[in-house]
C-alpha cells in the first residue's frame, strides 16, 4: 500500500512551504524540489512563535484583573478596636470641647506652602500629656506640617481618628525604637523627602508665641530666615535647647545619633560632633522676638485661645516638682523600669569609653568639648582615642562554666 503524499495543514501555511531554489554548499549545489518541506520541529517552533505574538497583541488591549477584590478593605493594625482597650478614652473626654484655634487646624490646608519642611513629634508614652502638647502645636500654627512618629507599643496615635485629622501624617514604627533610633529614622525620612530643614519637638512641651499678635510658627520661620541670612553655615538651631529645634538637611545627611547611646547623653554625643563642622545656634542670640517653649510634667487643660491665660498657666508650673522625665515612669512595667536603669548605666560607661572621661556624675561626663584659642569649641579627643587608658576588656568565655 502506497503512503499518501497529501501535504499536512502546517505544510500548507505559506511561510512553511518553500518553492524550489538552489542552496550553495561548498562548491556544489543542491536542489529543493517542489513539495519538499521544513522539518516538523521547525514547523512547531514557528507555530508557537505566531501564537505567542498573538497573545501579546491581545494583552495590549485587555487589562487582567488584580489579585485583590475591588471591595476589599484594609485590615486594622490590631484585632481589638481602640475603643475596646482597657483604660482607653477619646481625646475629647480629656479636655472637653476643643478650642477654636485647634478646631481650625482640622479642616485647614497645608500652611506655609512656599516652604519645604516638617515638624516631627515622637510619641512613645502617656497619651494625655501628648494630647495636651499636640494641641499647643496646632494652636501654634503648624497644622498639617506636623508629622507624628508613633513609637508606642499599641500604636495608639496611629489608630486615633481625631489625631489623624489634625496632623499631616502619622508614621508608625514597626517595633518600638530607642530615642537614638527614632532620631535616625526621622533623619532618613527628611532626606527621602528632601526637606530644606526639619523641626523636632518634644511631646511633653507647650509652644507659645512671644506676643498674642503673632503665632508661634510665624515667629519661628521669621527667625529661621534671619539665621539663614546672618549665619548661613548653621547646622542646628535651638529654641529653648532642643525642646524645639531645627536641623538642616546637610546635618541629617552627614551625622547620625550613636545607637549605643540609647536615650540619656545622646545629645551630649551628637551635638558636639555636629559643631565640629556646622554651627549650633541659640535662636535668642539672633532673633529679637523669640517664641517660648514650656516644659509640662502632666496633662494640662490649657486655654489656648487666650494668650495671657495660657502664659500664666504655663508659668505656674512648679519646675522643682520632680524630674522632667518622671512622667514616663507612670506607664512602665517593673521590667521596663529595671531595663531603663541598666540602659542608663551601660550608656554612661560606653560614653566614657568613647570620649576618654573619668568616672563621675553624668552632668560632668557630658562635657566633651574644650574652648579653642580662636573662641570656638573643639572635641577633647577623637572617639575611642584613649580607649586603652579607660577600658579593661572583659574576657569572653564560650559555652557554660561548670560549677566547682
Amino acid at each position: 500500500m502506497k503512503r499518501s503524499h497529501a501535504p499536512s495543514l502546517l505544510a500548507r501555511i505559506p511561510f512553511l512551504h518553500r518553492p524550489a531554489y538552489s542552496i550553495p554548499v561548498s562548491s556544489k549545489s543542491s536542489q529543493l524540489t517542489q513539495g519538499d518541506y521544513i522539518s516538523l520541529a521547525a514547523k512547531v517552533a514557528v507555530f508557537l512563535l505566531i501564537c505567542t505574538n498573538l497573545v501579546q497583541v491581545l494583552l495590549l488591549f485587555t487589562q487582567p484583573k488584580g489579585p485583590c477584590r475591588e471591595d476589599a478593605q484594609p485590615i486594622a493594625p490590631q484585632a481589638v478596636s481602640i475603643e475596646q482597650e482597657e483604660g482607653w478614652y477619646a481625646p475629647e473626654q480629656l479636655m472637653g470641647p476643643l478650642s477654636p484655634v485647634v478646631l481650625a487646624s482640622i479642616g485647614a490646608s497645608m500652611p506655609f506652602q512656599d516652604r519645604h519642611f516638617a515638624v516631627f513629634i515622637i510619641y512613645s508614652w502617656n497619651f494625655p500629656l501628648f494630647w495636651s502638647s499636640l494641641q499647643s502645636y496646632m494652636a501654634a500654627g503648624w497644622g498639617k506640617r506636623v508629622v507624628v512618629l508613633d513609637n508606642s507599643a499599641n500604636k495608639r496615635v496611629l489608630r486615633d481618628p481625631l489625631v489623624n485629622q489634625m496632623v499631616g501624617e502619622v508614621i508608625p514604627t514597626r517595633v518600638q525604637l530607642t530615642f537614638s533610633q527614632c532620631q535616625n529614622f526621622i533623619a532618613e525620612i527628611s532626606l527621602e523627602r528632601n526637606y530644606t530643614y526639619f523641626f523636632w519637638g518634644h511631646s511633653d512641651v507647650a509652644l507659645l508665641a512671644s506676643t498674642p499678635e503673632k503665632g508661634f510658627a510665624e515667629e519661628v520661620l521669621e527667625c529661621m530666615d534671619a539665621i539663614d541670612e546672618q549665619q548661613p553655615d548653621w547646622g542646628i538651631t535651638f529654641f529653648e535647647y532642643d525642646w524645639f529645634s531645627a536641623t538642616r538637611q546637610a546635618v541629617a545627611r552627614e551625622f547620625r545619633y550613636d545607637t549605643f547611646i540609647t536615650v540619656y547623653m545622646s545629645d551630649c554625643d551628637y551635638y558636639p560632633r555636629v559643631r565640629q563642622k556646622y554651627g549650633t545656634v541659640n535662636a535668642g542670640s539672633v532673633c529679637k522676638a523669640t517664641p517660648r517653649v514650656y516644659d509640662m510634667k502632666e496633662y494640662m487643660d490649657l486655654p489656648l485661645g487666650d494668650h495671657a491665660k495660657t502664659e500664666d498657666a504655663l508659668k505656674g508650673i512648679d519646675i522643682n516638682e520632680g524630674n522632667r522625665n518622671t512622667w514616663k515612669h507612670k506607664e512602665w512595667s517593673l521590667g521596663e523600669q529595671i531595663g531603663w536603669e541598666i540602659w542608663e548605666l551601660t550608656t554612661s560607661q560606653y560614653f566614657r569609653y568613647k570620649w576618654g572621661l573619668a568616672e563621675g556624675k553624668l552632668s560632668h561626663s557630658c562635657k566633651i568639648e574644650v574652648e579653642h584659642e580662636n573662641g570656638s569649641t573643639v572635641l577633647k579627643q577623637q572617639p575611642f582615642e584613649t580607649l586603652d587608658e579607660v577600658y579593661t576588656p572583659v574576657p569572653f568565655v564560650s559555652g557554660h562554666q561548670s560549677a566547682e
